[in-house]
């Protein structure tokens, strides 16, 4: 009996045999997925700081609003601050206060920096501690509640009030702590400064004159006195 062979078999036996990817062609795919992979997550790492740096910014902002609209009293009880010029060489007098946030709290040096805050609703005290805050002010007198009282927690080894809510640093590369500077000169007019830090902090605050710079220009500062945190420009 003579066996008849279909089409379909020759062409299934006259076809080359699948080999698949030689070993090179693998490392090669997986090589370049590793770079696609890496651009991506670098895209997405780039986005979100992006995104961080904004809502800093807007933060940070927000802050210098509520230091401006502020009524600083005449007896405003900021430290005492030289600054000489370094182009002309004269020397100023101005009384210095902060509000200094990282990742974990904020900082408000006095009862008017406090009082800006909390009456700008950035921070959120009970009443009687606003009230408390206020106759500190109008009374030229220190006073710490006993916390926590809502966003205040304690009173800092320098004297400074010290909150925790929404507005800590997101930043996570640019920057990790931010501040802004209020000065009130002899004649009472008010002047504000910005900086920023992304250095390691050991023992006090670190310098970071770079990152002073773009803080202070994103917030509207970069005219104004920027002062790279840890320099008090005192003598």
């Amino acid at each position: 009996m003579i066996k008849r062979i279909s089409e379909f078999e020759k062409r299934r036996k006259n076809r080359r045999p699948d080999k698949g990817f030689t070993l090179i062609e693998a490392i090669i795919i997986i090589a370049i997925m590793a770079v696609l992979a890496a651009a991506i997550t670098l895209a997405i790492v780039k986005y979100l700081e992006k995104a961080r740096l904004a809502m800093d910014v807007h933060n940070a902002s927000m802050i210098k609003n509520a230091m401006n609209v502020h009524p600083f009293p005449s007896d405003f009880q900021g430290r005492d601050v030289w600054f000489t010029d370094p182009v002309t060489g004269d020397s100023e007098h101005y009384k210095r206060g902060w509000v200094y946030v990282d990742k974990e709290e904020i900082r408000c040096s006095d009862p008017s920096t406090a009082l800006a805050m909390i009456e700008s609703g950035l921070v959120y005290v009970s009443p009687e501690t606003e009230r408390g805050i206020k106759d500190c002010e109008e009374g030229g007198y220190q006073w710490f509640p006993d916390g926590p009282d809502h966003d205040y927690i304690r009173r800092s080894a320098i004297d400074e009030y010290v909150f925790h809510n929404d507005i800590v640093v997101k930043a996570r590369t640019t920057w990790n702590t931010y501040q802004l500077d209020v000065y009130v000169d002899d004649d009472g007019e008010l002047h504000l400064g910005g900086s920023a830090s992304n250095a390691v902090r050991v023992g006090g605050h670190a310098k970071d004159s770079e990152a002073a710079q773009i803080f202070a220009k994103r917030v509207g500062l970069d005219d104004s006195k920027i002062t790279p945190i840890g320099e008090q420009n005192s003598p």
